[in-house]
């Protein structure tokens, strides 16, 4: 029995079969609504799907979702791996884990829909940056900013959907589409997806004109480390210096950057060994 519910459209032409997904964390609203909006004008013809296939998930966290948490047991956008979901086989997300695998396995093309803890700009995250198929998902989904590969992204251990989906060799991103409870997270999910699905001629319609991007490159992270308390003002600084002091330990140390740059997906809230903030350098180009 399925945990995920899903729903598929296919055109009457060929072409490729993109999975979409959302509210893999359950505190995630804006993708599960931006897709269930589109998966009514689908079922009522409002949408036309002239070519290929979509397959719909739009909450893969149910019970998450239910509690408004980002998880009940573990991450779920950190247990994207056989040998991880077999280490979590007895969690809830652990369960889940196997079923999102299986519709990477089955697609052309996976897009993840994410939001913010913090009010920060829009981007769309493209870990798989030098592949000519992902830069185009990156570059045509109507974004400004694009995150691109770096191993900070996840920590050691961990592999999140778009590793998963690289790994495969599927064309994948993620798009963090705003604020968790801001109404124009949806909007703005929801336009991205038209975009790409006009973009691969899926169905009829005029893009979003062409932007000049910016591109987020992650040189490191402050993470929320167990006997370390976090002393640099999180919340009142949008971007980091070489020395600037950073934790405070158990015994008195001080501990202080040992490199600067721009400071985004801020979380002052974040859980025991994940991110507070990632540190980043910001391009004009891809890296």
């Amino acid at each position: 029995m399925s945990l995920i519910e899903k729903f598929e459209f296919e055109g009457q032409k060929d072409g490729p079969n993109i999975l979409l997904t959302g509210r893999i964390h359950g505190n995630e609203p804006a993708g599960e609504f931006a897709l269930k909006r589109l998966i009514g004008r689908l079922a009522s013809h409002s949408i036309e799907l002239k070519s290929g296939k979509l397959t719909i998930m739009p909450c893969c966290n149910p019970e998450a979702t239910k509690a408004n948490k980002r998880f009940t047991d573990v991450n779920l956008n950190r247990i994207i791996s056989a040998d991880l979901a077999e280490k979590y086989k007895n969690t809830n997300e652990g369960k889940l884990a196997v079923e999102l695998m299986k519709a990477v396995d089955e697609c052309d093309i996976s897009v993840d829909l994410h939001t913010f803890t913090e009010n920060m700009d829009p981007l769309v995250i493209c870990i798989d940056d030098q592949n000519p198929k992902s830069r185009n998902l990156a570059t045509t989904c109507g974004l400004k900013r694009i995150e691109c590969d770096s191993p900070h992204i996840s920590q050691v251990g961990t592999q999140m959907l778009l590793h998963y989906a690289r790994h495969k060799r599927k064309p994948a991103i993620l798009i963090e589409s705003g604020q968790h409870q801001d109404q124009n997270a949806v909007e703005t999910a929801y336009h991205t997806l038209l975009n790409l699905l006009i973009s691969h001629q899926l169905i009829d319609g005029h893009m979003s004109e062409n932007i000049a991007h910016e591109f987020l490159v992650i040189r490191g992270a402050l993470y929320n480390r167990e006997n370390e308390k976090l002393i640099f003002p999180l919340n009142e600084r949008t971007s980091i210096e070489h020395g600037d002091a950073l934790y405070e330990t158990n015994d008195g140390t001080i501990i202080h950057a040992d490199q600067g740059g721009h400071l985004f997906m801020r979380n002052i809230n974040t859980p025991v060994g994940e991110e507070y903030a990632y540190i980043c350098d910001v391009l004009n180009k891809w890296p």
